[in-house]
């Protein structure tokens, strides 16, 4: 919304509901869409991981030796996506709380 003319576009892609939401959403649900976003690109990866685990199995490294069997990659591949999906769970509650004291610092609307 254009704050000079209301209830006209302002023609940006965020509409004011979804800035609204980032300044007032909880810890929980700023964790849920970074947990979210990050976590369907590491499982998309980890479609293509199979796919790869079938055609050569020796492209997956566990301690040190490749993959003999197509079995032992996809072992590979889901250790990788647990620890990743951990991993992506650390990163997004850290950067739930970074945006949470961020919004500390956004100018507060004008109460009139």
């Amino acid at each position: 919304m254009d704050i000079r003319n209301p209830g006209v576009s302002d023609g940006w892609a965020l509409g004011e509901t979804d800035m609204d939401y980032l300044k007032r959403a909880p810890f929980g649900g700023l964790f849920l869409v970074t947990f979210t976003v990050a976590a369907t690109f590491q499982v998309l990866m980890a479609l293509l991981g199979l796919l790869l685990a079938f055609l050569s199995p020796g492209l997956f490294f566990m301690n040190g030796a490749p993959a003999t069997s197509p079995v032992q990659a996809v072992g590979v591949l889901l250790f990788l996506l647990v620890v990743g999906l951990v991993i992506n769970a650390g990163i997004s509650a850290i950067g739930a709380l970074l945006w949470m004291g961020v919004r500390i610092a956004l100018p507060k609307p004008a109460s009139v």
